[in-house]
C-alpha cells in the first residue's frame, strides 16, 4: 500500500513570490501549449456529415504532443518571452526544467481526454 502525505507550508514573503512567479510562468506556458493544440484540433478537423464532396484540403500541420513541445524549453529558457495580451516579460530559466515538463504532461493528459471523452461519448469543456 502506497502512502501520501500533505506538509502545510509556510513560506516566507520573499519565498512567496517566487513561488507566485513560477505559477504565472507554469499557467502561462500551459495555456499556451492548450491553445496549440486547440488550434491545431479546429484547423485539422472536418465533421464527416459537412465536408463538401469536392474541396482542396490545406497542409495539414503536425499534431502537437509532449515530445514537440517539450523540444521548445531549451529555446524558452535562453530568452525572455514578452506576453502579448498584458505585456509582461516572462523568464523561464526561473523555473526547473522538471516543473515545465509536468506541466507539457498535464496539458497531454488534459487534450486526450478531451478529445476522447469519457465512456458515454461526452466531451469535457
Amino acid at each position: 500500500m502506497k502512502y501520501t502525505y500533505q506538509y502545510r507550508i509556510y513560506p516566507e514573503t520573499s519565498q512567496k513570490l517566487t513561488l507566485n512567479n513560477w505559477l504565472r510562468i507554469c499557467r502561462y506556458w500551459y495555456n499556451r501549449m492548450l491553445g496549440e493544440r486547440f488550434n491545431w484540433w479546429e484547423q485539422n478537423r472536418c465533421p464527416i456529415n459537412a465536408c463538401p464532396l469536392i474541396s482542396h484540403l490545406p497542409q495539414l500541420k503536425d499534431k502537437p504532443n509532449y515530445y514537440n513541445q517539450t523540444k521548445q524549453l531549451p529555446e524558452l529558457k535562453k530568452a525572455i518571452v514578452e506576453v502579448k495580451h498584458s505585456g509582461e516579460h516572462l523568464d523561464f530559466s526561473q523555473v526547473y526544467s522538471t516543473v515545465l515538463q509536468d506541466v507539457c504532461k498535464r496539458v497531454e493528459a488534459t487534450f486526450t481526454r478531451f478529445v476522447a471523452g469519457d465512456r458515454n461519448g461526452k466531451r469535457s469543456g
